[in-house]
């Protein structure tokens, strides 16, 4: 037998010999995370599948659950909240807040563009903008507080509301509340409650809450 075929004869017999490595700790982790992971795609597609058929009723209104929070029906239109209204009618808003929110014809809903909470602010003032125009019959018209090169609407604060064109300014604060100031209604909340208090805000204005 010629050397080259020793040589690779005894490579392979040393291959052979050499014992299986054990799998590591970390490769043993990343296996198990990965199986969570699987998993809970799993729960959220059974989740989806499974939403919509849960209904909750609240005073003359049915809830039903959606992949993406509830709906029920207002004068024959689809209304979208995410939480239900048993779940946050301890958040308080007085009966002149509601009262002007259900007379007002046309707002401006303005808030601070240069804050950290942009983005949920943001959201906040679409949503609660929509439901109050095609629910509620109210014009509703964007602004911001502060100049932002980014944003175009026009410069209003509490300062420009008047009794016939009410301003809703959101807020940034360390509570979650609905307060007047003037002719102005001031919603504050934290990046976390905004979409708590715009519920909350829409409930009283349709009076599903009152």
């Amino acid at each position: 037998m010629s050397r080259i075929r020793k040589h690779r004869l005894k490579k392979a017999l040393i291959r052979q010999e050499q014992p299986k490595k054990k799998m590591s700790k970390q490769m043993l982790m990343t296996m198990i995370i990965g199986g969570l992971m699987v998993l809970s795609v799993f729960g959220i597609m059974f989740s989806s599948y499974n939403s919509g058929n849960e209904k909750v009723t609240y005073g003359d209104h049915i809830f039903k659950q959606t992949s993406k929070g509830w709906t029920t029906e207002i004068g024959g239109r689809k209304a979208e909240f995410s939480y239900l209204p048993g779940d946050i009618e301890g958040l308080e808003i007085s009966k002149e807040i509601t009262d002007r929110l259900k007379s007002s014809k046309v707002v401006y809903i303005t808030f601070n563009p240069n804050t950290k909470s942009v983005q949920n602010f943001e959201l906040m003032r679409f949503e609660l903008g929509n439901a109050m125009s095609q629910l509620g019959g109210v014009y509703a018209m964007a602004g911001v507080s502060e100049e932002n090169e980014k944003y175009t609407q026009p410069l209003v604060d509490c300062r420009n509301a008047t009794a016939t064109l009410p301003v809703i300014s959101i807020t940034e604060g360390n509570e979650t509340r609905a307060y007047l100031d003037g002719e102005c209604i001031v919603l504050e909340s934290d990046e976390y409650a905004s979409g708590v208090l715009k519920d909350r805000v829409l409930y009283a204005m349709l009076g599903i809450i009152e």
